[in-house]
């Protein structure tokens, strides 16, 4: 065989391998084959009913020191659920006909004989929320009060583990305006929490609000000047971007370290074109913080800094004394994870979002973070473009979600054998395992979990 025919045969192997492997890789990114399953059990059955799969808008498993509950929503126009007198309808506790009758939230706590068993349902949006002993659970719906048309939705609570409910009149942290389930809270604590709007259009001042009685009665912190910015004061920095985008992303984050201090954070990021009329667009973030302690008794605010370029997207505390945040900084949306040093409040940079296409180049963010004990878990979207001599005709997009974990806290990560976005229902960090299912048409919800950290 002549030398140059030889060289051609290996060259053409050498790119048909090489062409295997990208398709390879873009086959098992987007159709999620792999992946690992550390010690995979099964957590619980739901009988009878298939709730949707998604861990956005309240539902999942939130599991408490003396329960594991499950939120999960079905479309009436396809599942009907009948009465039972095993689960209690608290639509029938509030005067007046629902307004949502399109969806019904399903909350079933877990026996132990493996079945979660349903104790309540309720039309719409429900989410469920425990104090920090998980001795009390409340219910946070989008149910319109019928007394009085005041300024929140309807929330339910239950002391006796789903036995029995009422409805709070008075609400949950009632001096929060706007839909009950709007409210994120973060608990410290046996009785004390802190609740603030998803909005993108947080009150003026801090928007933030204190209860030392587990949200039956709430304070607004106080501060001396909006903790949000606006879009002049962001412009000024950057008189040569002439083109900005209408809108603004923008995130609350608490957190309380000690009896007497806690900090707030409020990240805003303000979206314009390149001057250039081709590339991505840029984001000009700026972070505004501020210390709140705790003097005779009252909580006040101090020390107000502005970080321009920071957006914090994630902010989780393990229980264990680490921080992890998901931040970016610069005006290339590049995430990182990060811990934040509650001394100096300085952040640690530990790594970047892993990327389901790599080693292919891809762009990679993150729609949730979990702090374990002892492990990471974060779920990604990542977009990788085909090459121009590839996809030549076209721009072109190929994205893919995943799950990843990291045992050496954002060092490395591994990818879990589980849906991206619509699989994680729930994650224990106390024992750091993520629950998860898979949606099907059997008759029935599996839960199950992967231990992502063994005790030695």
């Amino acid at each position: 065989m002549p030398r140059s025919t030889l060289i051609a045969r290996v060259l053409f192997t050498l790119v048909v391998i090489l062409a295997l492997w990208y398709c390879w890789i873009l086959i098992s990114a987007t159709q999620q084959i792999g992946g690992a399953s550390p010690a995979q059990q099964t957590l619980g059955t739901l009988p009878g009913v298939r709730p949707r799969a998604v861990a956005k808008d309240c539902t999942g498993v939130v599991v408490t020191a003396q329960g594991t509950w499950l939120v999960g929503r079905v479309e009436n126009e396809y599942e009907q659920l009948a009465p039972s007198g095993e689960r209690i309808d608290l639509n029938g506790l509030v005067a007046g006909k629902p307004r949502d009758t399109s969806q019904t939230s399903v909350i079933a706590r877990l026996d132990a004989d493996g079945v979660f068993k349903p104790v309540a349902q309720v039309s719409g949006t429900a989410c469920l929320v425990t104090s920090a002993d998980g001795a009390r659970v409340v219910l946070l719906t989008d149910i319109y009060r019928a007394d009085d048309g005041g300024a929140q939705n309807v929330v339910f609570r239950s002391d006796d583990q789903g036995k029995s409910w009422a409805w709070l009149r008075d609400g949950f942290f009632p001096d929060v305006s706007g839909a009950a389930t709007t409210i994120t809270p973060y608990f410290y604590g046996k009785d004390e929490v802190w609740a603030w709007r998803w909005a993108d259009d947080i009150e003026p001042l801090s928007g933030v609000f204190y209860s030392a009685d587990g949200g039956a009665h709430s304070t607004p912190i106080t501060v001396t000047e909006p903790l949000a910015v606006t879009a002049d004061y962001v412009r000024s920095q950057h008189p040569d971007i002439q083109e900005w985008r209408d809108s603004v992303d923008q995130l609350t984050h608490v957190l309380q370290v000690s009896p007497q201090r806690a900090f707030i954070w409020v990240s805003q990021r303000y979206w314009a074109s390149h001057p250039d009329g081709k590339s991505d667009n840029l984001a000009f973030s700026v972070t505004t913080r501020v210390q709140v302690q705790r003097v005779a008794g009252q909580w006040q605010v101090e020390n107000l800094q502005r970080d321009n370029g920071l957006y914090i997207s994630e902010l989780a505390d393990n229980g264990a004394g680490r921080v992890i945040g998901l931040i970016d900084q610069g005006s290339s949306g590049r995430t990182l994870v990060a811990e934040l040093d509650t001394g100096s409040l300085a952040w640690k940079p530990l790594g970047e979002l892993p990327n389901v296409f790599s080693p292919l180049p891809a762009k990679t963010r993150a729609f949730g973070l979990w702090v374990g004990r002892n492990s990471l878990l974060v779920n990604t979207y990542s977009g990788h473009r085909p090459p121009r001599w590839l996809y030549w005709w076209s721009e072109a997009n190929i994205s893919a979600d995943a799950v990843f974990y990291s045992q050496d806290w954002g060092q490395s990560w591994k990818r879990l054998a589980l849906d991206g976005y619509m699989g994680v229902r729930g994650f224990e960090g106390k024992s750091d395992r993520v629950i998860w299912s898979q949606q099907d048409y059997g008759a029935d919800t599996v839960l199950n979990t992967y231990r992502l950290h063994q005790t030695p």
